[in-house]
């Protein structure tokens, strides 16, 4: 009798142990939430006559920067805000973000510890502890570290892009802007009446490109993941009456890329994230840094840097 009562008083004890961890595990209470708003715009005179503008942005983000889309709408809006102010937005405005703002949607949501990581042990942790059903994917598939952080994309593909088409969707039509939205890595991304939906396939890079109406415009940009060589076709894509091609960067300490107008061959200054964002995303080769740290910056000013090129009239 005694032993059957130390068997239902175990199992009591262990299964309140598991339910409040789960309910520990399921909490994302909000952290305390401060960025630099602050940003800078580089930009030569306006020539006499304007056909449009090219303006790169290099958003200084943190881990904190992707806790809520909000949180990322917020920093991208201030430096919309300046631009605007400073009257570079209008109809032949072509305004360009980073490769992979999008991929790091997939840190949407963590506990507030996640974002405070000093190492890659630290993230791994908490992303366990936060994760109940990664974790014991994790544990029946003895994921290693980059395979955990595929699993974790995956786990978040549809969410992911959800937050990329609306966040990116709606700063283009707020700011009447053509938007070069970055790309995003998802699993198997495709469009289904003009929404995107990610499957269950390979990885693959998407890049996508907003109208001032909020609606995509042209078809999507895809590249493999890992990026099997240098010879995908660059990206076209038209704002107002010009049309761009983006080249984009893939050799050690980068991704970078870089646009100029189809007619001419020069090229804009180099398009990448800036700040600490250091996650090493599954799959990529280790040399690969997301935020390139040995780069060449416009300037030594903290926040974001906006860079502006005229296009004059012919």
């Amino acid at each position: 009798m005694m032993r059957k009562v130390s068997i239902v008083l175990f199992t009591l004890v262990v299964s309140g142990c598991l339910t409040a961890f789960l309910i520990w595990a399921e909490r994302r209470p909000d952290a305390h939430y401060l960025s630099d708003l602050r940003s800078t715009i580089s930009s030569e005179p306006a020539p006499a006559q304007v056909r449009g503008n090219l303006l790169l942005i290099r958003p200084q983000l943190y881990p904190l920067d992707y806790q809520s889309p909000a949180h990322l709408r917020l920093k991208l809006a201030a430096a919309l805000d300046n631009a605007r102010q400073t009257g570079l937005l209008g109809p032949g405005t072509l305004v360009a973000l980073p490769e992979h703002i999008g991929t790091w949607l997939l840190a949407r949501g963590e506990k507030t510890e996640f974002y405070r990581a000093l190492n890659r042990k630290e993230v791994r942790n908490w992303l366990l502890l936060g994760n109940p059903l990664l974790a014991v994917k994790a544990l029946l598939m003895n994921l290693d570290a980059e395979r955990l952080d595929e699993a974790l994309l995956r786990m978040k593909a549809e969410q992911m892009a959800e937050d990329y088409q609306q966040l990116f969707a709606g700063l283009a039509r707020e700011y009447q802007v053509t938007l070069l939205a970055g790309s995003i890595l998802l699993p198997e991304p495709r469009l289904e009446d003009g929404q995107l939906r990610s499957g269950d396939g390979p990885l693959r890079t998407l890049s996508l490109v907003f109208s001032p109406e909020g609606t995509i415009q042209g078809e999507p940009y895809y590249e493999p993941w890992p990026r099997q060589s240098d010879t995908s076709a660059p990206q076209r894509l038209s704002a107002g009456d010009m049309t761009y091609i983006v080249e984009r960067d893939w050799r050690p300490g980068y991704p970078q890329s870089r646009l100029r107008l189809a007619d001419s061959d020069k090229p804009s200054q180099a398009l990448f994230l800036r700040g600490k964002l250091g996650w090493p995303i599954g799959g990529a080769p280790r040399e690969v840094q997301l935020t390139p740290q040995q780069v060449q910056q416009s300037s030594q000013a903290p926040g974001s840097h906006l860079l502006n090129t005229w296009v004059g009239a012919e």
